[in-house]
């Protein structure tokens, strides 16, 4: 029976579009590090830094200032320093990172083109107080979470692509066997038409949560030798893609291990279902084209379908749950300002989904 898993896992490990995806991947994430850590420009006390020179400078400067963030902090940073902006010519930073985190959390820095300091002005009245007050109010531990802001747009960014890699190399795990006329002989076998169904089909699972996991592994290696440590134990609401208005992690370091499982999850639920989609196709080409099909049909559920209003109130809501639940948008939920029982009906409908998925993929295959 292990051998009908080994032998799966092989044919998959040997597909080489999985790797040749994964090294652009990797390489794509390896030159945009070193860009963005080479350019990387700071000012402080009128001198000029870039690089790493300039990284460890903020990373220094923040470090005094950081701990709880009071309003106190903030008038004594903006004292000390100013409003940060870019320099209108070269479009670098024309201040430095402590300026930058309460300038873009505490101004109408956002609302501007960034390059003039005249027109940056502390957020005011109602304004002030539905985006500002929470984090004053709230024992926000303030320090230097840049690399981590980094880190999570680049992890999305990565499992998207990945997502990509996995539709195409697990595609035609079931669909090539019909085409290629060798389901007929795995399933006269011993445990062709039981257990070995459910060891191809954990073959696959496994190549894709031990690929996930490389890829994870990868950039928090990378980001840890760029940008340290620091920050991780500051408040997660300073980071992208973290709410103050849905369930959110109190720390980074908390925050990041959750993006993280939650792309595993995502890579997990398409699994499932783009092997229940092979074992329903009978050649690999149509596996690819209605998995990346189901793949992007959220974003058009999103983006194009609900907001024509084509259905009722009740009947949208309860497909964009579904469609939120899916793996385009798991990795990025925590950007939805979610609650926390919300969440879990997500990664409730999303363990079905998964389930359901291993399960066509099975009785496909079988009686197919």
């Amino acid at each position: 029976m292990w051998t009908i898993w080994k032998e799966e896992l092989y044919k998959i490990i040997t597909r080489k579009i999985i790797w040749l995806g994964v090294f652009l991947l990797l390489a794509f994430v390896t030159t945009r590090l070193y860009e963005e850590s080479s350019q990387y420009t700071t000012v402080i006390d009128g001198k000029i830094y870039q690089g790493k020179d300039a990284i460890l400078r903020d990373k220094a400067l923040t470090g005094r200032y950081a701990g709880v963030l009071t309003k106190e902090l903030v008038a004594k940073v903006h004292r000390e320093y100013g409003f940060f902006y870019y320099d209108p010519v070269s479009g670098k930073a024309a201040n430095n990172y402590v300026s930058r985190l309460i300038t873009e959390n505490f101004t109408n820095f956002m609302q501007t083109e960034g390059d003039n300091p005249d027109e940056i002005h502390f957020r005011e009245g109602a304004d002030w107080t539905n985006n500002c007050t929470y984090l004053l109010e709230n024992e926000i531990r303030f320090d230097y979470v840049y690399g981590w802001n980094d880190f999570v747009e680049m992890y999305i960014l990565s499992m998207l692509a990945l997502f990509v890699i996995l539709i195409l190399g697990l595609s035609p795990s079931f669909a090539e066997e019909y085409q290629l006329k060798t389901a007929d002989l795995l399933r006269t076998t011993r445990h062709g038409k039981k257990n070995g169904i459910w060891m191809k089909i954990l073959a696959g699972l496994c190549f894709a949560v031990f690929l996930t996991l490389l890829v994870c592994a990868y950039l928090w290696v990378v980001y840890l030798i760029v940008y340290g440590t620091q920050g991780l134990n500051a408040s997660a609401v300073l980071v992208n893609f973290a709410t103050p208005y849905g369930y959110c992690p109190e720390s980074v370091l908390g925050f990041l291990l959750y993006v993280t499982a939650l792309g595993v999850l995502g890579v997990v639920l398409l699994t499932g279902i783009v092997l229940g989609i092979s074992a329903s196709c009978r050649s690999p080409f149509l596996a690819v084209i209605f998995s990346i099909a189901s793949f992007l049909l959220p974003v058009l559920w999103l983006n194009v379908l609900l907001p024509m209003q084509l259905l009722g109130i009740t009947l949208s809501r309860c497909i964009t749950h579904f469609m939120t639940s899916m793996p385009v948008y798991l990795p990025m939920s925590t950007g939805f300002a979610i609650p926390l029982e919300q969440i879990i009906l997500h990664l409730g409908i999303a363990l079905t989904v998964t389930a359901g998925g291993f399960c066509l993929g099975y009785f496909r295959y079988r009686n197919f």
